[in-house]
């Protein structure tokens, strides 16, 4: 299943237009945040192109979020969001990233059920250009299964295509269920999700089956007065590529990608006014991969300020 969108600026912007007119006609509401934050990353990356480097540097991430929401009765409702991310570093600029992600997505409830479908679209761009367009269709189905529990499942039909590198481009389809269990009057949540994919592209060498499961822990509490929410989670990703063999004028050989991937990462949020929070973030991940270029340990931190309207 292959699956297109031509430029989502566009598509927004109708998206948004829609949504002015139905405020007239039912219940729409809009809200919006937007963030800047220093950060350090111990080994710059792209993952997408493998492109990992043992350099580290520092620099400046910028985050906005605009998204609508209408109401069409109790039941039913439809959400359009677009998302901005940069990310610019004050030395090796070539892992300067720009990434524009929007997505829309209709829902309906019926007794303890929510039934949906949804379109995510992405574009990423370094500091030569846009490298690659991402396209995801996903139906979803939540069940709270108790008053404090909720399961969400999902399947997910993608695309995925690179400027340059015609090999990589690639149809996949992925499966999910996600658990949420809520405590303390819903000031603690616990998450555990496990998920499982299949890609295939048009170079054999990238296709793959994969595996990843995927754990949250949050607390809300107060703080000198102040709401405060921190949070730990740790997710795991295991990819078995396709085994290729591949000659020359000497020998035969295989190409194997066989990789897993294991990050913890925490975060503190502490709101000093009612739309204003400071945000802190730390990463630690691990990549293993049987192409040694692509095993390494990876750091990351971040400090920012957050503002939601």
């Amino acid at each position: 299943m292959k699956l297109r969108i031509g430029n989502i600026t566009c598509i927004f912007a109708c998206a948004t237009s829609f949504f002015t007119w139905a405020d007239t006609q039912s219940a729409f509401t809009f809200s919006g945040k937007a963030d800047a934050s220093a950060i350090y990353n111990s080994a710059l990356s792209v993952d997408e192109l493998d492109d990992v480097s043992t350099q580290s540097d520092s620099g400046q991430e910028l985050n906005a979020m605009l998204q609508g929401k209408w109401k069409i009765n109790d039941k039913a409702q439809v959400t359009s969001r677009y998302a901005y991310s940069q990310q610019r570093y004050n030395q090796y600029s070539q892992y300067d990233l720009e990434l524009h992600q929007f997505s829309l997505d209709g829902s309906y409830k019926f007794t303890q059920r929510e039934f949906g479908l949804r379109f995510d679209g992405a574009k990423a761009r370094l500091e030569t250009g846009t490298f690659l367009d991402f396209q995801q269709m996903s139906v979803y189905l939540g069940t709270f299964i108790q008053p404090e529990t909720f399961l969400r499942t999902s399947l997910k039909f993608k695309n995925k295509s690179f400027t340059q590198l015609y090999g990589r481009d690639a149809n996949g389809f992925g499966a999910s269920a996600d658990l949420f269990h809520f405590l303390n009057n819903a000031n603690t949540m616990f998450m555990i999700g496990l998920s499982g994919e299949i890609e295939n592209a048009h170079d054999n060498q990238f296709n793959y089956w994969g595996a990843g499961l995927n754990t949250k822990l949050t607390h809300k509490f107060d703080m000198f007065g102040l709401a405060s929410k921190v949070g730990i989670g740790w997710r795991y990703q295991y990819k078995d590529y396709e085994s290729v063999e591949v000659s020359d004028l000497q020998a035969s050989y295989n190409i194997q990608r066989d990789e897993n991937r294991q990050v913890i990462q925490a975060d503190w949020v502490l709101n000093i006014f009612d739309n204003l929070s400071v945000v802190t973030e730390v990463q630690r991940g691990d990549y293993k991969s049987k192409v040694e270029s692509l095993t390494y340990q990876q750091n990351i931190a971040s400090l920012g300020l957050n503002y939601t309207f």
